[in-house]
């Protein structure tokens, strides 16, 4: 049984890691990529062997033989792709942020509830061997009881022509890198935050630089910290009573990254190294699974709306700086 998946939005992670991922796949077949551009898709259909190419994404919708889309569009555009999606009855994989606020993504999983395809955000990172390493570790209660978390994701953007620098197509740190951070967080302390304090600075109406405190259950405190004017980071810190754990470059590890844990037990250190892997692959593999009904979502878009509506309490909490 194959999986036929067309793409909407040919973009930079498209064609470096989620394209390259699914041709490894051996149940997917990339059947057709759209793109405004329609030199843009042809390059890519030519590049990556696609059969056929499209410059309108209703066309590809209409596409009889493809069963599931990759959408790789700006922020802005997941709400409407994905209900069009839904309509035509492809499952669905979308980049991150699923949506722009929890309303959009509560509309996003019934459309996609009722017309039963799959809805997934494409949050690799989770699928990587060091961070389900990490989740298992911190389930396994071996540094204690948590007490603090700290997910930091910063990089220098200048880039006036893209998306991610006009607030109407969903621009600005917090969707873009502090997702991220806020899903870290969820995800790994298991919980959801019942008290969201921040701090905010803005440059050209978008959010430029977040810090946010999150106050979880079980007296745990988790740090975020998100920027597009500071320098290239990430990490995840997690201490508990009696250990922590230290995972640097955690969100964006490629496929021929080597990685690493580093374990601290009071003055003794340690550190677990992990072999390259592609996350992408992982992730993309689970979909088509589920997609073709051999499995049920690891990680389903009620999650990915936890996320959302953490983002938008923390948006209403945040006191601006000027």
């Amino acid at each position: 049984m194959i999986c036929n998946v067309g793409i909407l939005g040919p973009g930079f992670v498209a064609t470096r890691a989620v394209l390259p991922a699914l041709l490894r796949i051996p149940q997917a077949r990339l059947l057709a990529v759209a793109s405004r551009d329609s030199e843009r898709a042809r390059a890519v259909a030519s590049q990556f062997g696609i059969e056929r190419a499209y410059s309108d994404y209703q066309a590809l919708l209409d596409d009889e033989d493809v069963d599931a889309v990759y959408i790789a569009l700006p922020n802005h555009l997941h709400h409407a792709w994905t209900l069009r999606a839904a309509e035509a009855g492809k499952h669905v994989l979308c980049e991150k942020p699923l949506a722009m606020n929890a309303t959009e993504c509560d509309e996003m999983i019934m459309a996609c509830q009722r017309a039963h395809v799959a809805l997934m955000e494409a949050v690799m990172y989770r699928f990587h061997p060091r961070m389900l390493f990490l989740k298992q570790l911190l389930e396994n209660r071996e540094l204690g009881a948590l007490r603090f978390l700290h997910a930091a994701f910063s990089f220098p953007f200048n880039a006036p022509d893209n998306y991610r620098a006009y607030r109407e197509y969903g621009g600005g740190a917090l969707l873009d890198a502090g997702s991220y951070c806020i899903h870290a967080a969820r995800w790994l302390l298991a919980s959801e935050p019942h008290h969201i304090q921040g701090i905010s600075r803005s440059k050209d109406g978008i959010d430029v630089d977040i810090q946010a405190l999150l106050s979880f259950d079980r007296s745990v405190i988790a740090h975020i910290q998100c920027s597009f004017a500071a320098a290239e980071h990430q990490v995840i810190e997690v201490i508990g009573t009696t250990g922590a754990v230290t995972a640097p470059l955690a969100f964006t590890a490629w496929t021929g990254d080597d990685t690493a844990l580093f374990m601290q037990r009071g003055a003794q250190f340690k550190q677990k190294t992990f072999a390259p892997a592609d996350p992408y692959e992982a992730m993309a593999a689970h979909f088509i699974d589920c997609a073709l009904g051999k499995a049920e979502l690891c990680f389903p878009p009620t999650e990915s709306r936890g996320t959302l509506q953490v983002i938008d309490q923390l948006r209403a909490a945040c006191i601006e700086l000027f």
